[in-house]
């Protein structure tokens, strides 16, 4: 099978090129090394709550054409004046993504290095597999892009294999309101960075519900129970909740002031890299892709689809 392009990672900016890709009738194949796409973002329905691993509220997105494309405009809905909700989780977003993708995908595929072999860029799998792209859109963590970039582009796996993490899970729990105090977030400190809930249609069994996510510094060496006793004990809420879940993953929030050295930073790395080769990703945004808890999604998707597109020009002129 011809593969024009390749990306490495079905997270939010993997599928967001692949959708460009799509929409272009390019012949693209989407590597993940999960059983499943989505990265961080996943959603859980538990007695009637749907709970999200990751930020499940968003600033709303300043272009609205992708949701109007995948028909979820109107399964978004605000919670306040700045931070909107997916009606189904933020996974339906990825859904429908995926649900709209033709392209080949390659699922539990972890790459092990990139090289170049002629005009082609080669991909290498741990299980000694090898596959070869015309272009290549990396859509990693910084420090599974360090990897795979070691031998291709060594002086920006140097520095990408220096970038630190503070990883605040994400503790969601479900409540009766009855078992909640009338104000929920006059507890907010250091440890505990925001807080964010709602009542929406959808999201709880019905309005005498609150779902309610808490960011937790300090995390390490405890169980989800303790992160779970931990949250309830500090907001003093003595009511038992109804559902519970503690998101967490280790590159989920990059230690970054995002002021000029950070983008400074990205710019040269991305200069180093070979001609071809583009890098996107919550890693390499320019602003802060999370704000007290509230993702932005616009960069992050903006940067997927000026990939795939970066990888059409280059395939484009790389033919002439």
């Amino acid at each position: 099978m011809t593969r024009d392009v390749v990306v490495i990672g079905g997270g939010l900016s993997g599928l967001a090129a692949c959708y460009e890709l799509e929409k272009r009738g390019a012949a693209y194949t989407v590597i993940e090394v999960k059983r499943r796409f989505g990265g961080g973002i996943r959603s859980v329905l538990e007695a009637g709550f749907i709970m999200d691993a990751s930020a499940f509220a968003f600033r709303p997105l300043l272009d609205h054409t992708l949701l109007n494309d995948l028909s979820l405009r109107q399964r978004v809905v605000p919670i306040d004046d700045e931070a909107c909700v997916f009606r189904d989780g933020s996974a339906s977003l990825i859904r429908a993504l995926e649900a709209r993708l033709q392209g080949g995908r390659l699922m539990r595929m972890a790459v092990s290095s990139i090289g170049r072999l002629g005009e082609r860029f080669t991909i290498c799998f741990e299980n000694g597999i090898m596959l070869d792209a015309g272009a290549l859109i990396l859509a990693l963590p910084a420090r599974y892009a360090a990897r795979a970039l070691w031998n291709l582009a060594p002086e920006a796996a140097k520095q990408l294999a220096g970038f630190q993490y503070e990883s605040i899970p994400r503790v969601s729990l479900g409540y009766h309101k009855r078992d909640l105090p009338a104000t929920i977030e006059d507890a907010l400190g250091d440890r505990f960075p925001f807080i964010i809930s709602t009542d929406q249609c959808g999201r709880v069994p019905d309005r005498d519900h609150q779902l309610i996510q808490v960011g937790l510094r300090g995390y390490a060496g405890m169980t989800a129970d303790d992160a779970i006793r931990a949250v309830t004990g500090h907001f003093g809420w003595r009511g038992t909740p109804i559902v519970w879940r503690v998101g967490y993953w280790t590159e989920a929030d990059l230690l970054s002031d995002y002021g000029d050295s950070h983008r400074h930073c990205i710019r040269a790395i991305r200069d180093l890299l070979p001609p071809g080769l583009s890098l996107i990703g919550s890693d390499y945004c320019f602003e802060a892709p999370t704000i007290r808890g509230i993702a932005r999604l616009d960069e992050r998707i903006g940067a997927g689809r000026s990939a795939a597109r970066a990888a059409l020009d280059y395939l484009r002129a790389a033919s002439r």
